[in-house]
């Protein structure tokens, strides 16, 4: 059992809310255990033995309402200080990257130095004060956490400009690296003038429950509308995801056999098999499967998730061989995994998919954040840049899709009462509640980050276009009017940047700021 205080001021807090909470084993895997608050007191009781590291959404001053955990911590009879322990994994973070990346040479007035040296001289402060006065070691701990996630944000954003600028030196940057996703219920010329001006690929949806909504009964026409636009354009598409076990891309017709394998694995096997045969013209990477390892709608064992990702690849292989396979990680945090244990943990599934010898080309990793639904809580960029790390051994190319909304809760519930799932406060933020400056902001950095890392491949927006049913309300680059929002002139004048090299423009016109001017056509 770990137990952390939590203080209100000077005194005990009698209430605090526990969002996003889960334990974390050694192996970096959330771990099963029963989290509830009282008396002043954070209580895990785990069932598994061994230390472990507590995380939860947590308030961190201006940077925002974010996800952060301890580091590794044995039970103790005497309770921990939230605080401090938090404060204490981030600058332990923070030391680990600066070492990682080679970067402890930086001068005395970078900003991560002069923050990474004020968080360490208030850490050692509030720790000198934790048996004495524990309620303002855990205020100045608080100080503390604020400034070390602040520094390694800065060192995130350091490091990725330094890499960015190698690859550009080094001619290394992708051909096509920035791409778009759109739904097939839009079909307007304006969207597609705006797709071939200034994107560098589509992510084409294949949501199996729009184009079968009944047994045998096939609808392509969408598809194909956009399908033979791709084709015209000469646009790259990634085509996908294909099979996906979430409500929003399964058939309502096939749970009538979720509990029967085998009859689900042969309707999985047509599927692919009809889709690949129609599109493979167009068509140069696949999303073959995404999110299987989540496992939280079908009760499909370890050994049927991974069958039927070697069916599917493989399939993808016969069928396209010149076709790219993709694998797409969803929640990538793997914070279901302790809640769901016939789950496969993200990192455990990326490895098994490797260890099995399962013949594809790269993994997509879906990074969406703004509801408060499981795997889509605020994370900071330090953490996002970690998380990519985490894939470098897997000697794969990475495949980057993210999301973010562009209006607080407030705003978005009184102009689109329509919504079934709002956008929810309680999911956290960063920086500040969301907005479309924030919204671009967070892309841009996430973006840079991104692709400065040299086995991502590519990195695309999720949604083009804000849409009824839309996975994460209000995420798109445009709304309903197909009006230009800041975050889509923000990723032109981003992409025009990775077109540039040594102070040389494209040719693009650009606006005042730098930036590439951003236009769809037809009078916008």
């Amino acid at each position: 059992m770990l137990k952390f205080l939590v203080f209100d001021g000077d005194w005990p807090a009698k209430q605090w809310p526990i969002r996003n909470a889960c334990l974390v084993g050694a192996d970096g895997n959330a771990i099963r255990a029963d989290i509830h608050f009282e008396g002043g007191l954070l209580v895990a009781e785990k069932r598994e033995t061994g230390a472990a590291a507590f995380a939860i959404q947590h308030q961190v001053g201006d940077i925002g309402e974010l996800t952060v955990q301890t580091c590794l911590l044995p039970e103790a009879d005497k309770p921990y200080i939230l605080n401090l322990e938090l404060a204490r994994h981030r600058l332990m973070l923070l030391y680990t990257k600066l070492e990682e990346w080679g970067m402890f040479d930086l001068e005395e007035d970078h900003p991560v130095t002069r923050r990474s040296n004020v968080a360490r001289e208030l850490f050692i402060k509030a720790l000198c004060l934790q048996h004495d006065s524990p309620a303002e070691a855990a205020r100045i701990a608080q100080q503390a956490l604020v400034a070390a996630i602040d520094g390694s944000e800065e060192l995130a954003l350091a490091h990725a400009e330094l890499l960015l600028n190698k690859r550009k030196s080094a001619g290394a940057l992708p051909k096509a690296p920035i791409g778009c996703g759109i739904t097939i219920e839009h079909n307007d010329e304006r969207l597609k003038t705006g797709l071939r001006n200034h994107f560098d690929f589509v992510q084409l949806p294949v949501p199996w429950k729009a184009v079968a909504p009944e047994e045998n009964g096939y609808n392509w026409d969408r598809m194909d509308a956009w399908a033979n636009w791709a084709g015209k354009a000469r646009m790259p598409v990634i085509a996908g995801p294909v099979i996906s076990f979430e409500p929003a891309c399964l058939p309502d017709w096939l749970y009538i056999w979720e509990h029967d394998y085998d009859t689900v694995r042969d309707m999985i096997y047509e599927q692919v098999e009809r889709v690949v045969s129609r599109y493979k013209g167009v068509v140069q990477m696949w999303n073959i499967v995404s999110g299987l390892h989540v496992n939280s709608h079908f009760t499909f064992t370890f050994e049927q998730l991974m069958d039927l990702t070697r069916m599917c690849t493989m399939l993808v292989k016969k069928i396209h061989p010149e076709g790219g396979v993709m694998i797409e990680l969803r929640q990538p945090f793997g914070e279901y995994y302790a809640q769901n244990q016939r789950s496969i943990p993200p990192l455990m599934y990326a490895d098994l998919v490797i260890q099995s010898a399962i013949g594809f080309d790269a993994f997509g990793l879906r990074l969406t954040m703004g509801q408060a639904v499981e795997g889509q809580h605020a994370r900071d960029l330090m953490q996002i840049s970690a998380l990519l790390d985490y894939f470098a051994h897997c000697g794969k190319p990475l495949y980057l899709t993210a999301s973010t909304p562009s209006q607080p809760v407030t705003e978005m519930m009184i102009a689109r009462p329509d919504l079934d799932e709002p956008v929810d406060p309680q999911s956290g933020y960063w920086r500040r509640p969301w907005s479309e400056p924030v919204q671009s902001r967070w892309l841009e950095a996430v973006f840079q980050i991104a692709i400065s890392k040299p086995y991502v491949d590519a990195i695309a927006w999720q949604d083009l276009i804000d849409y009824p049913n839309i996975e994460l309300p209000l995420s798109g680059l445009l709304d309903e009017e197909i009006k230009l929002k800041e975050s889509f002139r923000r990723l032109v004048g981003f992409r025009q940047g990775l077109r540039t090299l040594e102070g040389q423009q494209n040719g693009q016109a650009t606006d005042g700021a730098g930036n590439a001017s951003a236009s769809l056509g037809g009078g916008i």
